[in-house]
């Protein structure tokens, strides 16, 4: 691999190496190899040259981490590919379950042009059709603070993004509601990966979600920020309404 020159396998390795970066993952050997499925001797043969290119700090058998501007690289890969997804999904009537694996053809394909301009088209948005944050064109995002659902104690909570692309769960959780937006209330969280037993507002009975599931789906707790000290919005607004009645009697 020449020094200036990037494939866009060697941009599917970048982008696989920042994605278990996000998760908290050891970039190991093994782990790119099951994400890209492929053999382990195909990475260690990749991470070497990703090495020599100044991409990867790469030592045998303790994993590997980006350089900056392998960071730059992943960053710049990954805007395309969340641009591209929303724009399947939002302009073009894809499902979301449907998006990943075109955003991966596309996103070595379109040039940054045509990137930039999809991103004014929907008003530069901030997260794809799953929640994932899209970098903006300097490469920053915005800060998450979420847990996964299995972690979840009960109470009220918002979903905020799902990382798993496997379109038969995507399918699955739509058919549920279990998107990002949706709030809901965590009635049970059943012991030794027992399953989380969840109430939709839109739905008379409870959905039963086991940890495997959960573990993809990230949520933030719901605080009831409009809440005012004595009583709901609507019992402040009567009594309002009760004291400009008196001082009319009283005129």
């Amino acid at each position: 691999m020449r020094k200036n020159a990037v494939t866009s396998t060697a941009e599917d390795y970048l982008k696989t190496f920042l994605n278990l970066e996000d998760m908290h993952e050891k970039a190991s050997t093994s782990s790119v190899a099951r994400r890209l499925a492929v053999a382990d001797g195909t990475v260690t043969d990749m991470l070497r040259k990703l090495q020599s290119a100044g991409l990867l700090e790469y030592t045998p058998y303790h994993g590997a981490t980006l350089t900056p501007r392998g960071r730059a690289i992943a960053l710049k890969i990954l805007r395309r590919h969340r641009l591209i997804e929303l724009f399947l999904h939002r302009i073009m009537g894809y499902g979301w379950e449907q998006v990943h694996d075109e955003a991966e053809r596309l996103e070595h394909a379109v040039s940054d042009f045509f990137v930039e301009r999809i991103d004014a088209l929907m008003n530069y948005p901030s997260k794809d059709p799953h929640g994932e944050v899209i970098p903006d064109a300097r490469g920053f995002r915005e800060s998450e603070d979420y847990v996964s659902l299995a972690q979840a104690e009960e109470g009220r909570f918002t979903i905020r993004k799902v990382i798993n692309a496997s379109p038969e769960l995507l399918t699955y959780l739509n058919q549920e509601s279990l998107v990002p937006g949706q709030n809901f209330t965590v009635l049970e969280n059943a012991p030794f990966q027992g399953p989380l037993k969840l109430q939709i507002r839109s739905k008379k009975t409870p959905t039963y979600v086991g940890h495997e599931v959960a573990n993809c789906i990230f949520v933030c707790r719901v605080t009831n920020v409009n809440r005012r000290p004595g009583g709901s919005k609507r019992t402040l607004l009567a009594l309002a309404g009760k004291r400009i009645t008196s001082r009319k009697k009283g005129k």
